[in-house]
């Protein structure tokens, strides 16, 4: 796992991946939790959304399921762009490997 130093955190991907924590860079070093500067709610978040991917291994064939997994990911992505203000944040899903811009929500 890598700490995130300025330039490598400017740019983040959440991406389930067994045995590791959600977070990495573009080039495919992930990031090591404490790094950033993320709430403790946001990082359980992370932390149950890994759990889960690795009691299943890797693998949910249960299409609903999957769509709650995947919505559970870009509510979490969508946490960490409010919180990391000034980074972009990308959520890759976890079947497609698309990668999906997190734009940042102003309230109405």
């Amino acid at each position: 796992m890598q700490m995130a130093d300025e330039s490598s955190a400017r740019e983040l991907i959440l991406r389930a991946e067994v045995g590791a924590f959600p977070l990495w860079t573009p080039h495919g070093d992930n990031i090591v939790p404490d790094s950033l500067p993320l709430s403790q709610r946001v990082l359980t978040a992370m932390e149950d959304w890994t759990i889960f991917w690795d009691d299943v291994g890797g693998a949910i064939s249960d299409p609903e399921i999957m769509e709650e997994f995947v919505g559970q990911g870009f509510k979490i992505a969508h946490a960490t762009r409010r919180e990391l203000k000034g980074r972009t944040v990308w959520f890759q899903h976890p079947v497609t490997d698309e990668r999906h811009e997190i734009e940042l929500r102003r309230p109405r």
